[in-house]
């Protein structure tokens, strides 16, 4: 997978916090609308059966593709 690159360092964040409250099985914080539409046009993250949103497998790829990009960076 590519990342997008419209996806922004808050988006980001925003997408570990999601990965953090899933992989916690806990309801994620609330996330502003705009971002949490972009996260699920991007297909990174989806509403689970309560309607929360979880991470996607997708959503896990990126944030790793991510990490491994800043690694480089430093």
């Amino acid at each position: 997978m590519v990342m997008d690159s419209n996806l922004t360092p808050d988006d980001l964040d925003w997408l570990r916090k999601l990965k953090g409250a899933t992989d916690a099985k806990r309801d994620p914080p609330p996330i502003p609308a705009d971002i949490a539409a972009k996260l699920d046009a991007f297909g990174l993250a989806k509403a689970n059966a309560s309607g929360a949103l979880t991470i996607t497998s997708e959503g896990r790829d990126a944030l790793l593709e991510q990490d491994m990009r800043d690694a480089e960076d430093r």
